[in-house]
């Protein structure tokens, strides 16, 4: 799924949409509830960490705690998160690395907390990123989306997530250990060279 940078035609003209005010994010007496963000894994890796060689993924831009820090990618979500009460942007992924258990299923495989929002660019035109303590934890200690939402897990990109659901996902990465050093350092393997991974398998 590639990132929609621009507006959608209407005839020959374009929709123009509406500007975000960032007076209307939310920062403060957050609540514990989010929303579900998808991205693409690497199928070079067993770590869930995003496409950087094959779809040349830049987000989640882990090595700065960050989504949409890089370009913008459902960024509907993002700002949507921003605009409410919630205080988790939910990562998950669908296993791309042949020859493991976790193969073509997908998974939550971590968090960002909306510690604070960023105003970023590219291509010219303005975009909204989320940064804050970020965990990530192995396919072996994600949480499976068809448990989540058994309708629909096959084909969401993004969603929100209630007081409940937030709570099970916190409960169940609440012993597990984080693996977010062990996933920067990999992606900055991948950036040099595909064979560099092995190392942090």
């Amino acid at each position: 799924m590639r990132c929609n940078s621009g507006a959608s035609k209407s005839g020959r003209q374009r929709r123009k949409k509406k500007s975000v005010d960032p007076s209307s994010f939310i920062m403060k007496r957050l609540e514990e509830t989010g929303r579900l963000h998808f991205f693409y894994h690497s199928p070079l890796s067993s770590l869930p960490i995003r496409d950087v060689t094959g779809r040349h993924k830049s987000e989640p831009h882990i090595e700065k705690n960050a989504e949409n820090y890089c370009v913008k990618c459902l960024q509907e979500n993002i700002v949507g998160l921003l605009k409410s009460k919630g205080k988790y942007l939910f990562l998950f992924t669908r296993c791309m690395k042949r020859g493991t258990p976790h193969f073509d299923k997908r998974y939550v495989v971590g968090y960002i907390v909306k510690d604070r929002w960023l105003r970023r660019s590219h291509r010219s035109k303005t975009h909204f990123a989320i940064q804050g303590r970020t965990k990530l934890v192995s396919f072996e200690n994600a949480f499976p989306l068809a448990q989540l939402r058994p309708r629909t897990w096959r084909f969401l990109r993004f969603g929100r997530l209630t007081p409940a659901e937030t709570n099970r996902l916190l409960r169940k990465f609440g012993n597990a250990p984080s693996i977010l050093r062990r996933c920067v350092r990999a992606v900055g393997a991948l950036q040099k060279s595909p064979r560099n991974v092995r190392k942090y398998e």
